[in-house]
């Protein structure tokens, strides 16, 4: 009785186990949410639904820009590899966003598991020149 309760026991483990194992090859290969934050603004990327969000938090009459790069092989055997813009045009300024919230929301579409950074800068207006230089955030997996 004691061996059958045993085997109960551990065959309920090793079933348990495998759900676990299961679920976690299932998962998404996105990875994690990466941001920039400056006293003028954020821009955040989220790798689940490919989503871009940029909110200007600065009344200053500057805009603020937000892009996504791509790292891609470059020279011999990729023995380079480089950020190159993949998607851009993604801008806020403290007078527009989406869905009545005051943050710009752009949603791309981005080959799935390609490392991506998100990237942000200023610029005089919406149209205008940098104002500034670009910053980006770590590196994360779309």
């Amino acid at each position: 009785m004691k061996m059958r309760r045993v085997t109960q026991v551990v065959l309920g483990l090793v079933a348990s186990l495998g759900m676990v194992v299961g679920m976690q090859g299932a998962a998404s290969a996105s990875g994690l949410n990466v941001s920039i934050v400056k006293s003028w603004g954020t821009t955040t990327f989220y790798p689940s639904g490919d989503w871009l969000y940029i909110q200007d938090t600065d009344a200053d009459g500057y805009a603020v820009y937000g892009k996504i790069q791509e790292l891609v092989c470059s020279g011999y055997d990729c023995q380079a590899p480089e950020w190159q813009d993949i998607r851009t045009g993604c801008y806020d300024t403290t007078s527009i966003g989406d869905n009545g919230s005051p943050i710009r929301q752009c949603n791309y579409d981005i080959a799935e598991n390609s490392y991506v950074r998100a990237c942000e800068a200023r610029y005089t207006s919406v149209g205008g020149s940098r104002y500034g230089s670009w910053y980006c955030s770590d590196a994360t997996r779309s």
